[in-house]
C-alpha cells in the first residue's frame, strides 16, 4: 500500500521526467539568476525597435517639411532630415549601451532592481532626451541661417523624462516638507518644469540669434536636471539601504569606552 501510494505521489515527478523537449523546470530555476540578462535583451531589443520608430517618424516628417516648403526651405528640409537619419543611431545606442550595462551588472537581486535598474533607465532618458534636443537645436540653426524652419526630431521624450525624474523629486519633497523645508522643495521642483524652448528661431534677427542659444542652452538644462536627479535617487537610496541594514542587525552609533 505505501509503495502505490508513493508510485502515485511520485507520478508528476515521473511523466515530467520523460516529457521531450522539458527544459521548462529548469529555465524557471534559473530565471532569477537570468534576470539581468533578459534585462539587458529587452533594452538592446528596445534599442532596435527604437531606431526603426525613430527612422520611420525622421522620414515621414522630412518628406513632409520637404514637400511643404520651397526654395531655401527644401534645402533646409533636406539637410535636417539627413542629420536625424545620422542621429537616430547614436541616440539608439544609448539605449543599447545600457543594455549591456546591465547585462554585465554584479550586484544583487535588491540592488540591480532598486538602484542599478531604476538609474540606468533615468540616465538613458536623460541622454537620449538630451540628444534629441542637441540634434534639433543643430536643425534650428540650420533654419536660422537659412531663414526657413527647418524640422525637428518627431520624438517627445520630454514627458518620460519628467515621469523618470518624479521618484527622487517625489522623494526629495516628502522630505524636505518632513524637516519643514517645503520652500527648498518648490524651488527643485521649479527647476524640473523649467523649460528654455518655446520661441521659433527663424529671421536675421535678435530674437532668432536667442532663440538658437536656447535650443543650445536646453541642452545644458537637460543634463542638469539629470544629474540632479541621480544625485537625489542615489541619496535617498543610501538612506533607505543603510536604514534596512540597521533594522537587520540594530545597533547603537556610540564607541564603547
Amino acid at each position: 500500500m505505501e509503495k502505490l501510494l508513493n508510485l502515485l505521489l511520485d507520478l508528476p515527478k515521473t511523466v515530467n521526467e520523460k516529457l521531450p523537449m522539458n527544459s521548462f523546470n529548469k529555465m524557471m530555476d534559473d530565471s532569477e539568476g537570468s534576470m539581468k540578462n533578459w534585462t539587458g535583451t529587452a533594452f538592446k531589443v528596445g534599442a532596435l525597435v527604437l531606431l526603426i520608430v525613430t527612422l520611420t517618424s525622421v522620414v515621414s516628417t522630412g518628406m513632409d517639411a520637404f514637400q511643404g516648403s520651397s526654395g531655401l526651405g527644401q534645402v533646409s528640409a533636406i539637410l535636417c532630415l539627413l542629420i536625424m537619419i545620422y542621429a537616430a543611431f547614436p541616440i539608439a545606442q544609448v539605449v543599447r549601451s545600457a543594455g549591456d550595462s546591465l547585462s554585465s551588472s554584479k550586484s544583487n537581486s535588491v540592488d540591480f532592481i532598486f538602484k542599478d535598474f531604476i538609474t540606468t533607465n533615468i540616465k538613458v532618458l536623460g541622454h537620449v532626451t538630451a540628444l534629441v534636443a542637441l540634434f534639433g537645436a543643430i536643425c534650428a540653426t540650420i533654419g536660422w541661417l537659412l531663414n526657413s524652419t527647418g524640422m525637428t526630431m518627431n520624438v517627445d521624450l520630454y514627458g518620460g523624462a519628467a515621469y523618470a525624474y518624479a521618484l527622487p523629486i517625489d522623494a526629495t519633497a516628502t522630505f524636505l516638507e518632513m524637516i519643514k523645508l517645503d520652500f527648498i522643495g518648490g524651488v527643485i521642483s521649479d527647476f524640473f518644469s523649467w523649460d528654455l524652448t518655446g520661441s521659433t528661431a527663424t529671421g536675421y534677427t535678435i530674437d532668432g540669434i536667442v532663440a538658437v542659444g536656447y535650443e543650445y542652452a536646453q541642452v545644458i538644462l537637460i543634463l542638469a536636471k539629470l544629474y540632479l536627479a541621480l544625485a537625489l535617487y542615489h541619496f535617498f537610496y543610501g538612506i533607505v539601504s543603510t536604514l534596512a541594514k540597521w533594522v537587520r542587525s540594530p545597533f547603537l552609533p556610540f564607541k564603547s569606552s
